[in-house]
């Protein structure tokens, strides 16, 4: 446990907004708002049909934009200013490293262990991503060992374009328990198509972790009074997933 990282995740709680638990209008899936008529988002019923399974996703917070958040986990890796990076990337690092080590234990009981740590790889940019190097240059693991098993593959990918070839696994795969981690979740696409492309290659794909879930407040009417009730909800640390 890195004591210094806990101690600034501690700091961040203000900006973080609290993931909802089960309800009749909250996605099974991904925690997003959806409309009581449906089963599941329709952002995750979309990346259903293009991937026939999902995985669970727990984010460690939600944001809208514009939010502090929003631009932490835009600018830890398109800042042009390199001391801004390491600073966003730190405190990306510690909403990581304070989840895991209130959570871990909690997370291994009810979804499984995992034996590794995997990044969802970037659609665009070149390996490592930046919230690998992030968590290696500041974290001192609680999440787990972090190994490199996923690359870019060949397949197509976008905003609401999941494809389970978009990635293709490192090395044998087969028979490992593995937590994927991703930075930011939209639609969904990229995390759950990462985690298609290790179950297809033998893997159990144990969980899938977001440092933080967009939700749009505009998206239909009955999203902005959604997001006023998690706003108004304290968040605290201590709230189990």
């Amino acid at each position: 446990m890195n004591s210094g990282l806990v101690a600034l995740g501690d700091e961040l709680t203000h900006e973080c907004v609290t993931v909802p638990q089960d309800g009749p209008d909250v996605c099974p899936v991904c925690r997003g708002q959806r409309d009581d008529t449906m089963r599941i988002c329709e952002s995750c019923a979309l990346c259903e049909s293009q991937l026939s399974n999902l995985h669970p996703v727990v984010p460690i917070s939600l944001y809208a934009k514009p939010s502090p958040m929003r631009d932490r986990v835009r600018y830890y890796k398109d800042s042009d200013d390199l001391a801004e990076r390491w600073r966003l990337g730190r405190e990306v690092a510690a909403l990581v490293e304070r989840f895991f080590v209130e959570h871990r234990d909690y997370l291994e009981g009810r979804f499984d262990r995992w034996d590794a740590a995997c990044i969802v790889p970037s659609a665009e940019r070149e390996a490592p991503h930046p919230l690998e190097r992030a968590l290696i240059d500041h974290t001192a693991g609680a999440c787990g060992r972090l190994e490199t098993l996923l690359r870019r593959g060949t397949g197509e990918i976008g905003h609401r374009r999941a494809n389970h070839q978009a990635f293709e696994p490192v090395g044998r795969v087969q028979g490992r328990r593995v937590l994927l981690l991703d930075d930011v979740l939209t639609t969904g696409a990229r995390c759950q198509s990462a985690a298609r492309a290790l179950t297809t290659a033998g893997a159990d794909v144990v969980l899938i972790v977001v440092v933080a879930r967009r939700i749009n407040p505009d998206w239909r009417p009955e999203a902005g009074p959604w997001w006023k009730r998690q706003i108004e909800t304290p968040f605290s640390w201590s709230t189990r997933p």
